[in-house]
């Protein structure tokens, strides 16, 4: 097994994931001619403001513009936020290699046919038509919660894939059946991890709970069905909780804090509740 590829794997997403922080603009002091100079203007009593149309804020053609919704999306995924889940993901990423031999030829001795579904759950294809349905649904119905977490649902599933399909041509590891060289890291587990971030985001972990554990259902067929090693499925997972947590980042309510450690052959990723 060539360890090679998932390292430079990891060092692309470690590099892609370092921190962007933008400067606020300096504010101008007007000089002391300018202030002068107004000064000696005469004062004109207010008027009452004429009133005009309301525009809502989602009438604005470029938040209806999905190219710079996700250009944004794109961008916005470049924070702290993002460096420190994909650091946390690709040392654990790293510290799985060791299992990647024991995985080959399913050595997890994993029976596939209990984790069938879980190759087509975790299918971006599925998972985009049910974030489309959920915001349809919401449209229908004039539920704006619903049309809220479709969106961004569906959001997190084209960020996700647009950074895992990038990384899949670039690393081009053999996938442990050697159907082909799109391994690492796993677009089903990200698409999974993707979606169990957004609804924990919105609806807390009583929701987040179920989502994750799918995710991790979806990330053992993987593994059960050779598709992927052990470090693919981790980083996939990576890649999809970052990205549900950036189309979600404007959202509130409970926070939790990653972290990883060493365990016999690997690692482990735990996760604590901030209050």
């Amino acid at each position: 097994m060539k360890v090679a590829p998932s390292l430079a794997g990891t060092l692309v997403f470690l590099t892609l994931a370092g921190s962007a922080f933008a400067q606020d603009p300096e504010a101008t002091t007007p000089s002391d001619g300018t202030e002068q100079a107004a000064s000696q203007l005469p004062v004109i009593p207010p008027t009452a403001p004429t009133p005009g149309p309301v525009v809502p804020l989602a009438a604005s053609p470029e938040s209806n513009n999905p190219f710079r919704v996700f250009a944004g999306d794109f961008k916005s995924f470049f924070s702290k936020d993002t460096g420190q889940v994909m650091s946390l993901f690709a040392v654990a990423s790293i510290a799985a290699v060791p299992w990647d031999r024991d995985n080959a030829r399913n050595g997890f001795n994993i029976s596939p046919r209990l984790l069938d579904s879980g190759n087509t759950i975790g299918g971006f294809a599925f998972q985009a038509s049910m974030a489309l349905g959920t915001y349809g649904i919401g449209a229908a119905t004039h539920n704006s919660k619903a049309r809220e977490v479709g969106r961004d649902l569906f959001r997190a599933q084209l960020l996700s894939q647009a950074l895992v399909q990038g990384v899949k041509y670039t690393v081009r590891r053999d996938r442990p059946d050697g159907s082909n060289s799109q391994s690492f890291p796993s677009g089903h587990s990200a698409s999974a991890f993707a979606t169990a971030a957004v609804l924990q985001r919105h609806f807390g972990w009583k929701a987040g709970v179920p989502a994750y554990a799918m995710g991790v259902y979806v990330a053992s067929a993987r593994m059960a069905w050779n598709k992927h090693h052990v470090s693919d499925v981790v980083m996939g997972a990576g890649v999809g909780l970052a990205a549900g947590r950036t189309v979600t980042m404007n959202l509130g309510g409970a926070r939790f804090g990653l972290g990883v450690a060493p365990t016999v052959g690997g690692a482990q990723i735990t996760f604590t509740k901030k209050q």
